[in-house]
């Protein structure tokens, strides 16, 4: 019995040991892991604060003037950023700021740049300012037996029309010789 409180106390010390040792004695911070964008856009950026608490009770009084999609971001340098993202054309993004110099904040305009697929060759078909326009292209295109186009969020706003999966520079290039063919105006881009 007595050997058995032995060993669980030695367990014991030896898991607190296991748990607690590898902080102990450091003295660098633990590396700051940035937030990967994975989709390209927009976001109205309403004001930077240092701290997480200012930056909540200022969201709360954004989205009390009206900006229901106002959210915090955190940003690498441990700024805490009072956005709303999401908008998909730049005309949309100048509105947004004008509505907001209504109620008296200077908000900015600024682009996100989504992580992408990088290496991969594409073919694009062009660049649009809305989804409609880019929907109009995808559209032409299929009629002309170009199907499986896809919409990409620029990072500014609006849309790349595209097609990816070429297996090498020549299958991408004898694509582009085609589309030219049929009237339009493609480039081949590796992302």
């Amino acid at each position: 019995m007595r050997r058995t409180r032995l060993l669980a106390v030695l367990a014991g010390v030896v898991a607190t040991v296991a748990v607690l040792a590898p902080g102990a004695g450091s003295k660098t911070a633990a590396p700051q892991v940035c937030k990967v964008e994975y989709v390209s856009g927009l976001e109205v950026v309403f004001k930077r604060l240092s701290t997480h608490p200012p930056a909540v009770e200022f969201r709360n009084k954004v989205v009390a003037n009206g900006f229901q999609n106002a959210s915090i971001i955190e940003g690498c340098d441990g700024i805490f950023r009072v956005v709303v993202r999401g908008i998909e054309s730049f005309d949309i993004a100048v509105d947004l700021q004008a509505e907001a110099k209504t109620v008296n904040y200077d908000a900015s305009i600024e682009c996100i740049k989504g992580k992408d697929d990088v290496g991969e060759l594409e073919v694009v078909f062009g660049h649009s300012r809305t989804r409609a326009e880019a929907a109009d292209l995808v559209s032409r295109a299929a009629a002309s037996g170009f199907v499986g186009l896809q919409l990409e969020p620029d990072p500014c706003g609006g849309f790349e029309v595209m097609i990816h999966g070429f297996q090498d520079q020549n299958e991408a290039g004898d694509f582009v010789r085609e589309a030219t063919a049929h009237g339009f105006d493609v480039v081949i881009e590796k992302s």
